[in-house]
C-alpha cells in the first residue's frame, strides 16, 4: 500500500464507529484506531509494536490466531463466531452489568489488509453489546413470564400447566430407573363453609397455612402442586406405596394439629387419597396415575374426611393409623 493510499486508508479509519487494528507476521501491533484507544483506554501510541498479549496479560486466543494466518498467508478472511469469540478485547461496560454484561460483546473480522499487502491482518471489532444486552434482557422477561405462568400466584406453588410438563418427564424417568412413583391428592375438609364463613381473606390464609403445613412433611425432591381451589396434589419420585401411606399420615396429623390461619387445632382437616406409577405395570401413565389417587380421594371423603386412602384392596381406609 503506497502512502497516500495508507493515509486515505488511516482517514477512514478513524471515522467510523468500530474498532479497527493491524496485526504483522509477527503477531505485533501497527495500527490502531482512535475508537480502540476510546474503548479500551489504550492509545495508539501504547498499542504500536505490541503484541495482544502485552497489552492484556493472559490473553490467549487459537481461533483468532489461526484466522491471522489465513488472513496473512492466503488472503482468506474470517468473521469469527460471535458465540465462541464475543470477548476478543477484554473492554469493561459497566453499565451493563445489570444484565450480567459486564464487558464488551463483539463481533470480530480478520481479513487481509486492503491494497494487496500480504504481511498483514485487518482486524475489525464492532460493539454488539446492546444488541446481547436486549436479547438477554427479552429472554430474561420470557423466563419471568413463563415461572408466572406456570405457579399459582396465592401459594406460589406449581400449577397444573407444570404439573402435566414435570409428570411427562419424570414419569420417562421413572422407567429408565424403573423406580416407583407416588402420588397424593390432598383436599382441605369443609373448605367451603370455612371460607362462606370466615371471609374469602381468611379463607386465603388458610389455604397458605395448609401448604406450608404440608410442605414440612415433604422432601426437597417431592414437588406440591395446587391442583384447583382447596384441593393439592404431591408427588413423590422413588416412593414405595407403603412410604407414601406413611407421608399422607403424617401430613394428615399434621394438618389435624396445627392452629392453622389462628383457627382451633382440629378445625382444618385434610383427605388424602394417594396412588402409585409402578414401571413394571404396564399401560399405566400420568392421567391414570391422577385418576386413581383422585378415585381414592373421593373415598376417602365419601368415608367420612379426616382420612388416607391408598390405591390397593390390601390397605383400608383409616383416620388413626400412621402405618409405622
Amino acid at each position: 500500500m503506497n502512502v497516500e493510499a495508507l493515509l486515505d486508508f488511516r482517514l477512514i479509519c478513524e471515522q467510523l464507529p468500530i474498532g479497527l487494528f493491524v496485526l504483522n507476521r509477527d503477531d505485533r501491533i501497527s495500527y490502531w484506531n482512535d475508537w480502540l484507544a476510546d474503548k479500551s483506554g489504550i492509545t495508539p501510541a501504547q498499542a504500536l509494536g505490541r503484541r495482544l498479549e502485552d497489552l492484556y496479560p493472559g490473553w490467549r486466543n487459537e481461533r483468532f490466531q489461526w484466522a491471522v494466518e489465513q488472513a496473512i498467508d492466503y488472503n482468506i478472511p474470517h468473521v469469527l463466531s460471535q458465540a465462541l469469540n464475543r470477548l476478543l478485547l477484554p473492554i469493561k461496560v459497566p453499565l451493563s452489568e445489570r444484565h450480567g454484561v459486564a464487558l464488551m460483546q463483539q463481533k470480530v473480522s480478520v481479513m487481509p489488509l486492503p491494497g494487496g499487502d500480504s504481511g498483514h491482518a485487518l482486524v475489525i471489532i464492532q460493539d454488539v453489546t446492546d444488541t446481547v444486552v436486549r436479547a438477554q434482557a427479552a429472554n430474561d422477561v420470557m423466563q419471568r413470564f413463563r415461572e408466572v405462568s406456570l405457579r399459582d400466584p396465592l401459594t406460589n406453588l406449581f400449577n397444573r400447566r407444570f404439573m402435566w410438563e414435570w409428570l411427562a418427564q419424570e414419569l420417562k424417568s421413572a422407567d429408565r430407573n424403573n423406580a416407583p412413583l407416588a402420588c397424593l391428592m390432598l383436599d382441605i375438609d369443609h373448605f367451603k363453609p370455612l371460607n362462606d364463613s370466615l371471609g374469602h381473606q381468611r379463607g386465603d390464609e388458610i389455604l397458605q397455612g395448609f401448604v406450608a403445613t404440608v410442605a414440612t412433611q415433604l422432601r426437597e425432591s417431592d414437588i406440591l402442586v395446587r391442583y384447583g381451589g382447596e384441593e393439592f396434589a404431591a408427588f413423590l419420585p422413588h416412593c414405595t406405596l407403603r412410604h407414601a401411606i406413611i407421608t399422607a399420615q403424617r401430613i394428615r396429623q399434621q394438618v389435624r394439629g396445627q392452629a392453622i390461619a389462628g383457627l382451633t387445632p382440629g378445625q382444618v382437616t385434610c383427605s388424602i387419597g394417594v396412588a402409585l406409577y409402578d414401571p413394571q405395570l404396564p399401560g399405566t401413565g400420568a392421567e391414570e396415575l391422577l385418576r386413581e389417587a383422585d378415585r381414592c380421594l373421593y373415598e376417602a371423603k365419601h368415608k367420612g374426611r379426616d382420612r388416607v386412602c391408598p390405591a390397593t384392596e390390601g390397605e383400608a381406609c383409616d383416620g388413626d393409623d400412621d402405618y409405622n
